[in-house]
């Protein structure tokens, strides 16, 4: 596992040095990409469909499968189950035009970097270049493919273009499944283009890169037939690469081929001639056809692992110390070496078989040193039910009837064979109780497609059938297609419906082969979702105030789901000129309601305030919501004197006059006296005997009455008799003063 690991790290090392800047950072400045004719640059999620569409996913979450994501901060593309067959047009960018996955740089001394990322199995057909990374400046060109999955890309001029016109370009491959091939008169299944005199390098640590049949990988260097340069390929962690047309090179210098390191390397297929650099071991089958041959050279090593099989149909051939060690099969219908490791007679290694039981599952795999190429049954005979595989030596089935087999096994190869005796015993079947299933969750997409769930107390196996609602009970329920029963949770993926409402009757059986009670479970008939919702807006109309207003109550609203799916409503955003309360947002049923409150702001200027509360949710469910509110200005004093006032009857108070426009008539509000002119608020005063006062309220408790004083009043409770009498004193007194000062001064 360590020399695993160094190996790994020093091919990543490589692959990282080739880069201007670090692995998974942020894509280089100046730097597009392109997917389908789609700008990912930015970065997001895209669906693709069985013709190869790309199309922006617009839904919430991750998409369940078949997409594309760009995560722009580590400039990484993921293909998912992705299928692409649209392509850059020359409107959209003329340099990519032609490509189904397009990365350009034309920024200076910009690099252009992608890494893709592969999950799961994707197709890229019908366009004219496959994937194409262009340099167009003074930066370097790489690519990097990696993942678990696998990529086909196929094209009619080149399934895989990595070009930089100013610099280095490089390829590199990590752990994935990559083929590229070509379909037109050109045949670059891969092509690594670099600027003539630069380095052209070719990596591939793990996994597998195939130029399939006529399709080949070449290295260019400038853009004439001829040009200098270094290019490399580096295999390592078992990888294999395959160009079926030939490995081309248009350097003076020729191709340097090597290992990460000393301890593990690949094997490359320059057309039909294969090269084993290093230590190789086996991680998928290998088959070498007709008219190909497989050189391992000094210093180099093959090893055919246990449950791995190298076909040769060619030629396979060792040089000085190389070495072919088989662990596994050889099958050999051409020229092997003359001496193959692990070639000596076989001698089973297995002392004892295991007993079994009527109707459970019996399964031991037969052991020995040096790879038997065949097992066989010499004397005796199995126990009713069971088998033994002739390649594998795995005895397997499920016993019929109780009782004890003795038999013989041989295990053969070209060196010799080897036979041991046996003895198995079957015991009468002792479990007969069947498995309890009861039902889950039943989700119809459409007319075809639905997601059933069903659980189960045992493990085993269960069989199912479709039949249409309300048709009778199926009789051969067991006799369709097996499934494996989990004992919890069991998924059904449906996607081969008709029309119309479904009923699934599911049969489980457990180990010992007890049959559960058929479990039926209704299919409704497909509804085309309806996203839709309403609200009332009726309430949303907050009259007319004057400035200096108290702010108005919140209004509620109201917001039904009247579509048929379950939906998320976004909160509302507060405008300029409302307050919108927090809406709840929890999935909202159908039928289901959800509120949320607005309110005029307070403190607004004079002016008519008329806006729309935008509500919003899944499904792309809008509703506009227009919500009124009217402030006016207070009126200026007019020119004209305020009413005389009039005496009261007997106490002489006057009119009480308004402090803000001068005038005299009040009107009692549950907030307190309002001014019939201007709209201001007199909360703290008793106004109700005075003249021109409609209503009586009383400080602090908000109460209104209908009662109205008709006692005249001016603006001040003072008696204007008295203060005329005072100012006539104080002028005599003041004329008093200055008549004797001037006689005194005389």
């Amino acid at each position: 596992m360590k020399k695993r690991m160094l190996s790994l790290l020093c091919v990543l090392a490589l692959c990282l040095g080739l880069l201007p800047t670090a692995a998974l950072a942020a894509a280089p400045i100046g730097q597009v990409i392109y997917v389908g004719n789609e700008n990912v640059t930015r970065g997001g999620y895209w669906t693709t469909d069985s013709d190869g569409n790309v199309t922006a996913f617009t839904g919430e979450g991750t998409p369940a499968d078949n997409f594309i994501y760009y995560d722009a901060s580590r400039n990484t593309l993921t293909l998912h189950n992705a299928t692409i067959r649209m392509s850059v047009s020359i409107d959209t960018n003329t340099l990519l035009a032609g490509a189904a996955i397009g990365v350009l740089n034309q920024y200076g001394d910009g690099n252009a970097e992608l890494t893709i990322s592969l999950v799961g199995t994707n197709t890229i057909a019908e366009v004219g270049k496959g994937i194409y990374v262009l340099a167009n400046s003074t930066g370097g060109a790489t690519l990097t493919i990696t993942g678990d999955g696998s990529l086909n890309a196929s094209a009619s001029q080149t399934g895989i273009l990595v070009q930089s016109n100013g610099n280095n370009a490089a390829l590199c491959v990590e752990n994935a499944e990559v083929t590229a091939s070509v379909d037109g008169a050109f045949n670059d299944g891969v092509l690594v283009q670099a600027k003539d005199g630069s380095d052209v390098s070719l990596t591939v640590n793990g996994g597998s890169l195939t130029a399939s049949v006529n399709a080949n990988i070449s290295f260019q260097f400038g853009t004439g037939t001829s040009g200098s340069g270094t290019p490399t390929v580096t295999v390592s962690n078992n990888a294999i690469v395959r160009a079926n047309g030939g490995i081309a090179n248009n350097s003076s210098t020729s191709i340097q081929y090597g290992t990460g390191n000393e301890e593990n390397g690949g094997i490359v297929f320059d057309g039909s001639a294969g090269t084993v650099y290093g230590k190789v071991e086996l991680q998928e089958d290998l088959e070498i056809g007709e008219g190909e041959s497989l050189t391992i050279p000094e210093g180099a090593s093959l090893t055919v692992p246990d449950g791995k099989t190298l076909t040769n149909n060619g030629t396979v051939t060792t040089t000085g110390s190389g070495s072919l060690t088989n662990n596994g099969t050889i099958n050999n219908s051409g020229t092997l070496p003359d001496s193959i490791e692990g070639s000596q007679p076989p001698k089973i290694t297995t002392t004892s078989l295991f007993n079994g039981e009527v109707d459970k599952n019996y399964s031991q795999a037969l052991a020995s040193d040096n790879k038997p190429t065949n097992w066989s049954i010499t004397s005796g005979s199995l126990p009713g039910g069971l088998t033994l595989n002739e390649s594998t030596g795995e005895i397997s089935g499920t016993p019929t009837s109780a009782g004890t087999s003795t038999f013989t096994v041989t295990a053969t190869n070209a060196s010799g064979s080897d036979s041991k005796e046996y003895t198995i015993q079957i015991a009468a079947k002792s479990d007969t109780t069947p498995p309890t299933l009861t039902a889950g969750t039943v989700n119809r997409t459409s007319d075809k497609d639905a997601t059933v769930t069903f659980n189960s107390n045992e493990a085993g196996t269960y069989f199912y059938n479709v039949v249409d609602s309300g048709a009778s009970e199926p009789t051969d329920i067991t006799s369709s297609t097996s499934y494996t029963l989990n004992s919890d949770t069991n998924p059904i993926t449906l996607t081969d419906l008709t029309a119309g409402a479904k009923d699934i009757y599911i049969v489980a059986q457990d180990a010992s082969k007890n049959q559960s009670t058929p479990l039926k479970m209704e299919i409704p008939a497909y509804v085309e979702p309806v996203y839709s919702i309403s609200a009332d807006t009726t309430p949303l109309d907050f009259g007319s105030v004057y400035t200096g207003y108290i702010q108005p109550a919140a209004k509620t609203v109201t917001i039904t789901n009247t579509g048929n799916q379950t939906l998320n409503l976004n909160q509302p955003a507060s405008t300029n000129s409302f307050e919108v309360g927090t809406l709840f947002d929890a999935p909202l049923a159908p039928g289901e309601k959800a509120t949320f409150t607005v309110q005029p702001k307070a403190g607004l200027a004079a002016g008519v305030y008329r806006e729309e509360i935008q509500v919003s949710g899944s499904g792309n469910v809008t509703l506009s919501i227009p919500v009124s509110f009217s402030v006016q200005a207070a009126a200026a004093p007019q020119v004209t004197p305020a009413p005389a006032a009039t005496p009261a009857p007997s106490d002489n108070i006057t009119y009480y006059t308004c402090p803000s426009c001068g005038y005299h008539n009040w009107t009692a509000t549950d907030a307190g006296y309002r001014c019939d002119h201007c709209g201001y608020l007199e909360s703290t005063r008793q106004l109700s005997g005075y003249g021109n006062v409609k209503g009586t309220y009383t400080p602090g408790s908000g109460a209104t009455s209908t009662a109205a004083s008709a006692v005249p009043q001016t603006g001040d409770e003072s008696n204007p008799v008295l203060w005329t009498v005072l100012l006539l004193v104080s002028g005599l007194a003041l004329g008093g003063l200055a008549i004797a000062k001037r006689k005194k001064q005389q």
